[in-house]
């Protein structure tokens, strides 16, 4: 093994360490005691929802949110969990963050292999990505999604790469998995997308492999479209994933989130977190002479616009407003980061440039100090000081 990835592994490995910070979490957050009981729901036959169970029965939770025949997100992040339930007990609620950071992590890799950047660059920046060590210290829906729609993108930029129509429609299953675990999964499709029309040796071939990539992941989320449809009377129901009337009234937390809090979190809060991007954009400036990085950068922003614009909208139609809701802008962000710092390094070895010298070593305290916030997060418990600032904990 050459130097390069045994310093990935290892890498992984202390990432890997830090996530295990999950099995002295208190897990007491009020969403992991939802996705736990439908968890147990499942396994004891009583289908995917909260009717009939101690929570809901107990008025633990808010009838007019909760009391419905089916619970509103889509049931892959529950069978996931449900999976590792029935094979390892409840040990296995703590061994699914574990598995995605190893999906998530892996993924990345191979989309710095596909972009040919650097992977000790990605590995740092994935190992101790601050959104997601957040999510990794809870039963969340939010590491799942990440994982898998970032195996996604990856595999159907490889399958682009080679021109492979049944690797982009593995790629689709991959991503209509993700999409049952939260439909925004669909929002990396416009980014990736463009990386794959800079990556195909033929652009004549792009629409057949787009169309392999989408067609099977649409028709993979359709069934729950078709079940919502039935149980509920609409494949889109307006009111999921919206807190109700009644909880914004009786929850002071919940009410903060979706009336008080501004939509445009997901930008201001987000670069108090994620301290790569000021970086990144600077240096992708700096750089806009560069063909490649800048085309690479481009689809790698509308990635992240994506993702951010829709929930900044959705935000203000009274969803509630919490930072990890845009965790699918973690691959992107890493990757705009590696790719910029990349070729300005290339280029400062060839000549000398102040300003973009300068950029350069902003660009390496700020990878810093996003690392240290990683660690933060992954070491927090039950309140951790980061988080509470911006109100990602209860």
């Amino acid at each position: 093994m050459s130097r390069r990835w045994t310093v990935v592994l290892i890498l992984f490995l202390v990432g890997l360490g830090f996530r295990c910070t999950t099995f002295r979490a208190p897990h007491e957050e009020s969403d992991e005691y939802i996705y736990m009981t439908l968890v147990v729901q499942l396994d004891e036959g009583h289908g995917y929802t909260l009717q009939g169970s101690r929570i809901l029965e107990e008025g633990l939770l808010d009838r007019a949110q909760y009391d419905r025949p089916l619970f509103f997100h889509p049931p892959g992040g529950i069978a996931l969990y449900w999976l590792f339930y029935a094979t390892f007990g409840d040990r296995g609620f703590y061994l699914v963050p574990l598995f995605c950071y190893a999906v998530f992590f892996g993924s990345m890799l191979l989309l710095a292999q596909s972009l040919g950047v650097s992977p000790i660059t990605v590995a740092a920046l994935s190992a101790f990505s601050p959104i997601l060590a957040h999510v990794s210290t809870r039963f969340w829906l939010d590491g799942p999604l990440l994982a898998f729609a970032t195996l996604a993108a990856a595999l159907f930029l490889r399958a682009a790469a080679a021109g492979k129509t049944g690797g982009a429609a593995a790629a689709g299953l991959v991503l209509g998995f993700a999409s049952l675990i939260k439909i925004t999964a669909f929002l990396i499709v416009p980014g990736v997308a463009l990386l794959a029309w800079f990556l195909v040796d033929r652009r004549s071939s792009f629409p057949r492999l787009l169309v392999a990539w989408i067609v099977p992941a649409l028709l993979v989320q359709l069934p729950w479209e078709i079940w919502q449809w039935v149980a509920l009377g609409s494949p889109f129901p307006s009111w999921a994933g919206k807190p109700s009337a009644t909880l914004i009234a009786q929850n002071p937390y919940v009410r903060y989130l979706t009336e008080t809090r501004s939509p445009w979190i997901y930008v201001t809060l987000a670069a108090r977190i994620l301290w790569t991007w000021g970086p990144s954009l600077l240096l992708y400036l700096l750089l806009w002479g560069q063909e490649w990085t800048r085309r690479v950068g481009a689809a790698l922003l509308l990635w992240i616009a994506s993702v951010v614009a829709f929930h900044v909208t959705v935000g203000f139609f009274g969803y509630s407003k919490v930072l990890r809701y845009i965790i699918l802008v973690t691959p992107p962000s890493i990757l705009l980061f590696t790719l910029v710092l990349d070729e300005a390094v290339r280029l400062l070895r060839s000549q000398r440039r102040l300003v973009l010298g300068a950029a350069v070593s902003l660009a390496l305290i700020a990878a810093g100090l996003e690392i240290a916030a990683g660690v933060d997060a992954s070491l927090a418990t039950e309140r951790d000081a980061m988080f509470a600032l911006v109100g990602e904990t209860h």
